[in-house]
């Protein structure tokens, strides 16, 4: 394996361990790993794919590569791309939802699409939303610092917090009207026909099961939901109002191509609505279980403004919140793995690959190798505050490449704001005992919602 440089551990003997599933038997094989992917991802893969950077696992005439080491990721993602193209399993699972937005599509098409929505996740264009989360963040946390002490489903109102922000930053809306409808067709389709199944790896992308029958259904009433919150943001949106991501998107698909436009809106919803919600929920959970770095942030937080006035600034100046959020990343990565398919015979990290090989790449084996990260099981965010930075391929909670996602520095920016704010006026603690594992398998979700309670703090 290359040589990277260790990310030293900082916290000495007072770090939070959180528990973890344990990994799969060595002796699974590649079945095995792909029908373990339906239950949790986090114990799916054996030891020996986080051993050696590439394995290669024989199944039913075709090939599993799994390439869990920083080298082979950037191989695949960024240094060779062209040598893999979405694996169609991508197609069945996500389908459903995206359809042909952004993240499913391929070839002229992406970089079409691509150039259409680069525009919107600049630099600036952070600076510009940043008033629309924090005005969100208020909204939200006003009813709950009105009943402090009581019980809270912290997973719930995170999400329904990063989906207002997706709607109103991103398109103008407010969520009241079909925000609750969302959330349900969301979480119906996360927590059962979404994960992956072992046929949608194996099948072929053109043969019916009974599960992608049941995933068409449910597009039909997603599809139906999305068209009508494209009609009321059509209706509502007058004229002379401030440009969103919306008019961007309808004045480049407009009336030539609606289902791509439905399929652009919703990409963003799903991805505000999963990334930063999951994100956020897992950085509280670590928080709560570290009372040195809730005091941290608190500290930091009350030394900038944020207000809808300054939270464009404030973003850029909240380290120590910044370094939890990615911490969280780290630890529990909302996509938790990312997958090709090989389109010629090569080689890989010196690894013979096989043409229509199925490449997996696993973050999670990648964010916790010891030889990578010093005690990586630990919740350690000063890892990332030090002078030795993680290796940019040793960290890839957005992927990387050509296909990086689009809008990382905008829901990294807008955890890190939610969190300081959070924190600032509020202590954050767990109301109940026992362990909270992370399931990896729509993406990555607590096996459990567990009760929180904000209470106040000096």
């Amino acid at each position: 394996m290359e040589s990277i440089p260790k990310v030293p551990d900082t916290c000495g003997q007072v770090c939070f361990t959180p528990p973890m599933p344990p990994l799969a038997p060595d002796g699974v094989g590649a079945l095995g790993i792909l029908a373990g992917l339906r239950r949790n991802a986090y114990s799916a893969f054996p030891p020996r794919c986080r051993e050696q950077p590439v394995l290669v696992l024989p199944m039913l005439g075709r090939d599993v590569v799994i390439a869990a080491g920083p080298q082979a990721m950037r191989d695949v993602l960024a240094t060779r791309p062209g040598l893999y193209r979405r694996i169609a399993a991508g197609d069945r699972i996500f389908g459903a939802l995206i359809g042909r937005g952004v993240a499913a599509s391929e070839g002229e098409a992406w970089r079409r699409q691509r150039r259409i929505l680069a525009p919107a996740f600049t630099p600036r264009t952070v600076t510009l939303l940043a008033p629309h989360m924090a005005a969100c963040t208020e909204a939200a946390l006003g009813p709950l610092e009105a009943s402090r002490g009581e019980p809270l489903d912290l997973l719930g109102v995170m999400q329904d917090l990063s989906l207002a922000v997706a709607c109103t930053s991103m398109f103008s809306l407010e969520t009241k009207a079909f925000g609750p409808q969302l959330r349900d067709m969301l979480h119906f389709y996360a927590d059962g026909i979404g994960r992956p199944r072992a046929s949608d790896f194996i099948l072929p992308g053109w043969l019916p099961t009974l599960t992608t029958f049941r995933r068409s259904r449910f597009r039909r009433r997603w599809r139906a939901l999305i068209l009508a919150i494209i009609a009321r943001r059509r209706a509502s949106h007058s004229a002379g109002a401030p440009r969103d991501l919306f008019d961007l998107l309808s004045d480049a698909y407009g009336d030539r191509d609606e289902d791509l436009l439905a399929d652009e809106v919703s990409t963003m919803i799903f991805a505000g609505h999963e990334t930063t919600g999951l994100t956020l929920f897992w950085a509280c959970y670590l928080l709560a279980n570290a009372p040195d770095w809730r005091r941290a942030v608190r500290r930091e937080a009350r030394q900038v403004d944020l207000s809808p006035v300054g939270a464009g600034s404030a973003a850029g100046a909240l380290p120590h919140t910044r370094a939890v959020v990615e911490e969280a990343l780290r630890l529990y990565p909302p996509a938790y793995m990312t997958a090709r398919q090989a389109v010629a015979d090569h080689e890989l990290c010196g690894v013979p690959v096989r043409r229509g090989a199925i490449v997996l790449m696993p973050f999670t084996l990648l964010h916790t190798d010891p030889r990578l990260w010093v005690s990586p099981e630990r919740f350690d965010p000063g890892r990332f505050l030090g002078p030795e930075k993680p290796d940019r391929y040793s960290f890839l909670p957005f992927g990387a490449g050509p296909r990086v996602c689009m809008g990382a520095q905008l829901a990294t920016s807008e955890a890190v704001l939610v969190l300081a704010r959070l924190l600032r006026d509020n202590d954050l603690v767990l109301d109940e005992d026992g362990p909270v594992l992370p399931v990896g398998a729509f993406a990555t979700r607590p096996n459990r919602s567990p009760a929180f309670r904000l209470l106040p703090c000096a």
